[in-house]
Parts: C-alpha cells; sequence; structure tokens
C-alpha cells in the first residue's frame, strides 16, 4: 500500500466493520463497498489511537453517495495512471 494523502483518490479494498459503522454522519445513500472509489477528505489523528480517514463517495451529479470514516487497511491510493 502507498501512502495516503489529503485530497487523494483512493479505493475501499475491504471493510472492517457492519454498513451501519461508516455512516456516522448520517448522510449516506447507501454504504460503502469494496471497490467504490472516493476522495480523502480528513485525517483524523489522536495520539494512541490508529490514524482514521474520512473519505467522501460523491455521483456525477456532485451529490455525496456516502462520507464514512475508514482505517488505513481499508482503503488504498488510486494510481492515477491506472486511471
Amino acid at each position: 500500500m502507498g501512502e495516503l494523502r489529503l485530497y487523494e483518490q483512493v479505493r475501499v479494498v475491504r471493510l472492517l466493520h457492519p454498513p451501519e459503522h461508516y455512516d456516522g454522519w448520517r448522510i449516506n445513500q447507501r454504504p460503502p463497498a469494496v471497490g467504490d472509489v472516493g476522495y480523502l477528505i480528513d485525517i483524523l489523528q489522536t495520539p494512541g489511537v490508529p490514524d482514521g480517514y474520512v473519505v467522501e463517495a460523491s455521483g456525477p451529479d456532485g451529490v455525496d453517495i456516502w462520507l464514512g470514516d475508514f482505517l488505513a487497511e481499508e482503503i488504498e491510493p488510486v494510481d492515477p495512471e491506472a486511471a
């Protein structure tokens, strides 16, 4: 896995929690799924706790499909060359 950077495109590679865990913001039209692509919009850092990553996926109309908090093991950067 490459380094995760703010505002880069990322792909969901695994989900370690039940679907309701990923709807903490209470705006999801549907839960995230493996293979979904979104943008890393915030990195949550607390001493003694693994970093969290807030990822947002929007539809073609710009409306959020889902917004969720992930662990590093659940997402990976999307290679811009492969897109």
